[in-house]
């Protein structure tokens, strides 16, 4: 996700270009305390941050490398005079602190150490050298102090922190509360830490098998807080991504206010009033789909759906049982409450209301830019409880079955993106909306 207010975005490539550093330096600075985060966007989720924050973060704690960045002869504010003005060595003792940084001048005898080296040069004036106006201590022109704060600098590395980003401060994602002495500790297999983290079976498998992977018990699982911290420290990518995708799901449920009429009266399984009390009592096969607002024979596929078990666990319940086979006719209010539960889009339609989320949408600014892992994981978390595969929703978009992208690549809008973009609010108004087969048509 871009967040709406970012102008301008840049890969850490645009950041290595920009400061004169190279790709391991750019890598070095993203595990730093505060350096801005990035967002998967583009072919391979390739991460992005905001330009601007990086530039910030650069100039508070990085002034040497920012200063190679910005585009001018006079990048840390020096003050304005002529080259030939004449400045003394506490002049530049407080230059050098700007340059650096810092708020408090720089020793003098630092600067003094840097003349017996030539690392600055010699004073243009001294004390009774015959020139005129005459000094009274040892001065260098404005020009040579600040070709001397403008040299180009070697920055000794920075002490490396905990990233405040990747401090662990909740229980391990998705999982069972945090561990402790008086509860069990929580478990994952291999498709638990697949699911968990957005990704393959096989590339579970391959974390699975790395030296430094957590050892499973007896029973092929792994601790999770351990898993967790695994993934945090050596694949900080998917431990960010799943984070995004956990604060989906972190809202509160919505209260008896939000929950449909007969959740309220206490039957969750019973339908809702129908919108026309006088409908027919009996339905016949064919009658079906035009009653609920869908084709015959989406209405007579119904009827064919058979019961489904995953582990010895109902999953689906098998259509109504007809009451008549000759013509096959169906008892109306059994069908309303089979339609309700596993159609609640065309339920949705038929009595004019919002479809049910399984979890509530996410605050956020209506004009964030997501991409199309963003928007399958907030449609999969709000409705189902798991975010849809990227595959699946690229499908659905080149069929047209769901909106076409706001933002393009080389559109020439800000930000840039690098992949297809929904502002927010598309995405929400079609996760609210009634979906049906789709015929979202590129714009022109």
């Amino acid at each position: 996700m871009i967040p709406a207010d970012a102008e301008d975005v840049v890969t850490s490539q645009d950041i290595a270009r920009r400061y004169q550093v190279n790709d391991a330096t750019v890598g070095y600075w993203t595990t730093m305390d505060g350096f801005p985060e990035g967002w998967p966007s583009g072919p391979g989720r390739t991460l992005v941050r905001d330009a601007a924050s990086v530039d910030q973060w650069l100039r508070d704690n990085l002034p040497v490398h920012w200063a190679k960045g910005q585009q001018t002869d006079n990048p840390y504010g020096l003050p304005e005079g002529a080259p030939t003005d004449l400045v003394t060595l506490s002049d530049i003792c407080a230059w050098e602190a700007q340059a650096l940084g810092r708020a408090e001048p720089v020793p003098a005898a630092t600067l003094r150490g840097y003349l017996s080296r030539g690392k600055l040069a010699q004073p243009d004036r001294t004390p009774v050298d015959g020139q005129q106006p005459e000094v009274t201590e040892r001065m260098w022109l404005r020009q040579t102090a600040y070709d001397f704060v403008n040299r180009p600098r070697r920055m000794r590395r920075q002490k490396k922190e905990q990233p405040q980003g990747l401090k662990p401060e909740t229980a391990p994602l998705g999982l069972p509360g945090t561990p402790s002495e008086t509860t069990p500790t929580p478990r994952a297999d291999i498709d638990a830490i697949a699911a968990k983290f957005g990704i393959s079976r096989q590339t579970a498998k391959s974390w699975i098998q790395t030296e430094d992977f957590p050892q499973p018990d007896a029973h092929a699982t792994y601790s999770a807080g351990d898993v967790d911290e695994w993934v945090r420290t050596a694949r900080p990518h998917s431990w960010n991504a799943a984070q995004r995708r956990a604060a989906l799901t972190t809202q509160p449920p919505a209260g008896p206010a939000h929950q449909q009429p007969d959740q309220q009266n206490g039957q969750p399984g019973t339908p809702a009033p129908h919108p026309a009390p006088g409908g027919p009592a009996e339905l016949t096969a064919p009658q079906i789909g035009p009653y609920y607002g869908v084709s015959a024979h989406t209405g007579l596929s119904w009827t064919t759906i058979q019961e489904k078990r995953k582990d010895g666990t109902l999953v689906g319940r098998a259509f109504p049982t007809p009451l008549h086979t000759r013509p096959r006719t169906y008892r109306r209010e059994d069908i309303d409450a089979w339609v309700k539960d596993h159609r609640p889009h065309v339920w949705a339609a038929f009595t004019n209301t919002e479809p049910p989320l399984l979890n509530p949408l996410p605050d956020g600014n209506p004009q964030d830019l997501l991409d199309i892992s963003d928007f399958a994981a907030l449609w999969g978390i709000t409705t189902r409880g798991k975010p849809l595969a990227r595959e699946t929703l690229t499908a659905y978009h080149q069929r047209g079955q769901i909106p076409y992208a706001d933002r393009t690549p080389n559109d020439g809008k800000a930000p840039r993106v690098l992949e297809y973009h929904w502002y927010r609010t598309t995405v929400n108004d079609f996760i609210r909306s009634r979906q049906g087969s789709g015929n979202f048509e590129p714009r022109q």
